[in-house]
C-alpha cells in the first residue's frame, strides 16, 4: 500500500457549499472596505483642493481689538496671490481682515509683537 499524492485539482473535491461559505465572507469584507478606502482618497483630494486657493473671499477693515483672540497671517504664494489675515475671535468665529487697512495693520503688528491680545 503506497502513498500517492493526488494529481487532480483541489477544486474538484470542494463542494459548492464550501466554496460559498468562503466566498460570501470575502465578498462582504470587500463590500465593507471599498467605500471606506474611496472615502479616504476623496477626503485627501478635497483637503488638497481646499489648500490651493485663497481662504479669504470677503474681508473687513475694522474690528475692535478686544474681540480678537489670535491672528494668523498667511503669506501670498502659489495658493493665493495676496496676503491673508485671519483672526480668531473670542467667540470662536474666524474672520478675514483686510491687510491693507491701516487700523488692521496696527492691530496685527501689536498682536504679533506682543504675542498676545492688542486690547
Amino acid at each position: 500500500m503506497g502513498f500517492r499524492p493526488s494529481t487532480s485539482s483541489s477544486y474538484a473535491h470542494a463542494s459548492p457549499l464550501h466554496v460559498l461559505q468562503v466566498l460570501l465572507p470575502l465578498s462582504l469584507l470587500l463590500i465593507a472596505l471599498v467605500p471606506s478606502t474611496i472615502g479616504q482618497i476623496m477626503s485627501v483630494d478635497k483637503e488638497l483642493y481646499i489648500e490651493l486657493r485663497c481662504r479669504c473671499v470677503k474681508t473687513i477693515s475694522s474690528i475692535h481689538p478686544s474681540n480678537i483672540q489670535s491672528v494668523n497671517v498667511i503669506k501670498s504664494g502659489p495658493h493665493c496671490n495676496r496676503v491673508e489675515v485671519i483672526a480668531m475671535l473670542k467667540n470662536e468665529k474666524k474672520i478675514c481682515l483686510d491687510p491693507e487697512a491701516p487700523r488692521i495693520r496696527k492691530i496685527v503688528q501689536k498682536i504679533l509683537e506682543g504675542g498676545g491680545s492688542a486690547a
